[in-house]
């Protein structure tokens, strides 16, 4: 029979589940306990467990977020097998990956855009991942997160070994991937002290064509354990990550939408448009992989004080700190109009604020007989470049001489970097203590202050015909310069019941927060903004009943609260004077029924969500606005989304066979009109597949071998809001349908074999592993970039391409 981890995917069950006890292999109790497990006995929600053992089982230095494509209810998709920072698409019952809430080690991870904010993957490794909590429905009482409408997702990190040794890891793959793992335990000291340091290093090519782009990754973490006594410990860690990344490029699902984009889907599948040889134009060198990524440096550190009070009470203190700087850069073939002449331009007190960064062309090279390109003298601007550049918003433009539309070359270049600096700083604290009477209560608090700044710098590139390299000493431009500074607070307080003999479980409790924020950009606007906004009293409840051994159900119900975008604040964003602004806000509840018996097991959860005042972008100004005097856009509070579905999992372990399987059917639409946006109610929500599968095999012999096949199956989903008139195409479609990703099937292969004994007369429990993603290498659309999607009806809908057929091999030892 198999040990107490599992080969299978995910298991279910809470946080009161996070030390599980390895049972003897023969023992038929372990098959029982762990199927419970999987199905989520004694859980009074919707709850997933990812264990360790299915994670090392995965590629080594898997995204994090890629874990969870096995749990049921989420969609996770990138361009790359790996991970993926600009193309990385999660979606849990309907909810995108900034609607749900994430924390590492019960520290919340911040903001998950692309644009500044940060993915879990850089504040840990995979290897010293122990565990992924994901709660499908809302997570536990108490979960930190400003974001979290449809779920909540937790991943624990491993703690020191109690022996001295290491463990290692090295893995080759397809593209290049290269990496590199070693961790060393002190093991435990007499004085209760134990602590461990890591480093890793990742290297992998982007796969399109020549595959110029890049993907590199360091990582460090150092944790220090003290063991208090009695139940009492203090932990602290220090985790350090240096990522820079050339990402992949949206795509269009149609040909006749090819004007607009480098690249569609349904002509070339295999390509994003984006080019790998430099060719000195810079009108086709923007295209160029090279010129176009991010690159973080992040410092993360947290300390989790738990003090126990007596037998029955204990204190639980985290205090956190979270540093991070980066930039992102694009190359443009021009040179950008600085306002009034000046690199640093702001607005004067009682004028209006910028309404668009006016990107003129200042400069033109031509085209010489021999093809070389030679910087122009000044020459008359002619009526068709005036009216062109004057449609551009540049009434300046006349001011900078240029040579003829009819005689233009490669452009005059920029790079242009978006540069973001975060720091995060907060605390919470639990008291939580058992009473005789059966009942348990929790009460706490969360505080965080986020200091931000987002900055724009354009710089003139030293010679576009060789690269697209530039001097600081070459700015000329600052058209960002962003200023946020925020402040989160959170009280709670539970009480679970036990009743009717522990038949009976019931979790009854609230939660309030409470969220304010100023911002400034000088160059944009004269003065500062600021909002606060609260949740009420946010209930939440739980129950579990247990039927007999055999069978069990479950109900829970939770309201929950999102804070205010940075949108609602930037650039000539206005907010309705007449009914303000409220925070987004979402009412959950499922239901549940499990069955087990023995090593066999079924399970199946219905859900209802309404995700309410959803804040949404219209035209104009209808009713004042109390931001800005020249407002382009105007935030309100209309409409949100309904998401309905059901999900069933079933499980069988056996002596060397396990096998699971579940699917999902989610149901989600939006409920009100929103037409600045082209939505109307009823449409499906962009990027949810209505049905999802998964079903895994995994055959494990007593000799060490491992062999486990998968398919995970996505249908369609809704690319576009709605049937769009054509306003652009001469001669075309008065009309073009509602566009949908085409549905999907992949099959997983993975097998590993662990040497008996030692290695070298030094290691022990080596074990080398292949994992092969999209066998059949099945070209598809991973997901929709629903922040990318505009009205024009041929740039609505802007897809990331699926990751190719990727192989990778993998040792790992301890030593």
């Amino acid at each position: 029979m198999f040990a107490a981890g599992t080969v299978v995917a995910f298991q279910w069950g809470g946080a009161a589940n996070a030390q599980e006890a390895a049972a003897p292999a023969e023992s038929p109790v372990t098959v029982v306990e762990v199927t419970g497990k999987v199905l989520g006995k004694g859980e009074a929600r919707a709850n997933s467990v990812i264990d360790k053992e299915t994670i090392q089982q995965q590629p080594a230095g898997l995204d994090p977020l890629k874990l969870l494509t096995r749990v049921p209810g989420l969609q996770v998709g990138s361009s790359d097998a790996l991970t993926g920072s600009f193309s990385m698409r999660l979606s849990m019952r309907g909810l995108n990956k900034e609607q749900i809430g994430i924390s590492i080690d019960g520290i919340p991870n911040g903001s998950t855009l692309s644009n500044g904010g940060t993915m879990p993957n850089r504040l840990m490794d995979t290897a010293n991942i122990s565990r992924v909590d994901v709660s499908q429905t809302a997570g536990d009482l108490g979960t930190p997160s400003n974001q979290a409408l449809g779920g909540y997702i937790d991943f624990r990190t491993r703690d020191p070994g109690k022996e001295r040794g290491g463990d290692a890891e090295i893995s080759i793959g397809d593209y290049g991937y290269q990496r590199a793992f070693v961790r060393y335990d002190t093991g435990r000291f007499d004085n209760g002290i134990s602590a461990y340091g890591d480093f890793s290093h990742e290297f992998v090519r982007t796969w399109p064509g020549d595959q110029s782009g890049r993907s590199k990754r360091d990582h460090a973490d150092v944790r220090i354990l003290k063991d208090l006594g009695n139940g009492s410990s203090v932990r602290a860690t220090v985790s350090y990550n240096k990522m820079a990344d050339n990402d992949y490029d949206a795509v269009a699902l149609r040909a006749v939408s090819a004007p607009f984009y480098k690249s569609n889907f349904e002509t070339n599948s295999g390509t994003d448009g984006l080019t790998d040889r430099w060719t000195g134009n810079p009108a086709i060198d923007q295209n160029y992989r090279g010129t176009r990524g991010i690159a973080s440096t992040e410092v993360f550190s947290h300390i989790d004080w738990i003090q126990k009070l007596g037998e029955a009470s204990k204190l639980t203190i985290k205090p956190y700190f979270h540093h991070q700087e980066g930039d992102g850069w694009f190359y443009v073939p021009y040179k950008q109009r600085p306002t009034n002449g000046s690199v640093y331009s702001a607005v004067a007190p009682g004028g209006s604020p910028v309404s668009t960064v006016q990107e003129c062309y200042a400069n033109q090279y031509q085209t010489s007989a021999s093809g070389g390109l030679i910087p122009t003298s000044s020459a008359v601007l002619t009526a068709d470049a005036s009216a062109l550049l004057l449609a551009g918003a540049c009434p300046a433009a006349a001011k900078y001489a240029m040579n003829p539309v009819s005689q233009w070359g490669a452009r005059e270049a920029t790079t242009r970097r978006g540069g973001y600096e975060t720091d995060r700083k907060g605390t919470l604290a639990e008291l939580a203590t058992n009473l005789d009477s059966g009942h348990s209560l929790r009460v706490g608090g969360w505080y965080e202050h986020i200091s931000r700044a987002k900055t724009r710098n354009w710089y003139q590139t030293t010679d576009p015909t060789v690269s697209s390299a530039y001097s600081d000493s070459y700015l000329y431009s600052i058209t960002q310069d962003r200023h946020y500074n925020s402040n989160a607070g959170m009280m709670y307080a539970q009480d679970k019941m036990s009743l009717l003999d522990d038949r009976f479980e019931l979790d009854v409790g609230a939660t309030y927060q409470r969220f304010s924020e100023t911002y400034s950009s000088p160059v944009e606007f004269n003065g500062e903004r600021q909002l606060s906004v609260s949740s009420g009293i946010l209930p939440k409840i739980a129950a579990l009943y247990r039927i007999n051994d055999d069978w069990e159900f479950f109900v829970s119900g939770s309201k929950n609260f999102s804070a205010i975008p940075d949108s609602v604040f930037e650039g000539t964003a206005a907010i309705d004077a007449k009914n303000g602004i409220k925070p987004e806000t979402s009412i959950n509840k499922d239901a549940g029924i499990r069955w087990l018996k023995g090593p066999y097991g079924l399970g199946m959860t219905v859900y209802a969500i309404d995700y309410r005042d959803r804040i949404s972008i219209q035209n104009g100004n209808p009713n004042g606005d109390i931001f800005s005097r020249d407002a382009k856009t105007t935030f309100q509070n209309l409409g949100g989304i309904s998401s309905r579905g059901v999900e069933l999992t079933a499980r069988a372990s056996f002596e060397h066979l396990e096998l699971y399987a579940n699917y999902a059917f989610n149901d989600a639409h939006y409920v009100e009109d929103t037409l600045a946006e082209g939505i109307k109610a009823g449409d499906p929500v962009l990027g949810a597949a209505r049905h999802n599968a998964f079903a895994e095999v995994t055959w494990k012999s007593s000799a060490g071998w491992r062999l486990t096949a998968n398919a995970k199956y996505v249908g369609k989903a809704a690319g576009t809001y709605n049937v769009v008139a054509n306003t652009v195409v001469k001669g075309g479609p008065d009309f073009y349908p509602r566009e949908y990703m085409p549905n999907y099937t992949l099959i997983g292969l993975s097998g590993s074999y662990r040497l008996n004994g030692s290695f070298l007369g030094a290691f022990t429990k080596t074990e080398l592993a292949f994992n092969i993603d999209n066998l059949f290498n099945k070209q598809y659309l991973a997901g929709v970039g629903s922040e990318l999607t505009t009205s024009n009806p041929l740039t609505s809908g802007r897809y990331f391409l699926g990751s190719p057929r990727t192989l990778f091999v993998t040792m790992r030892t301890h030593f």
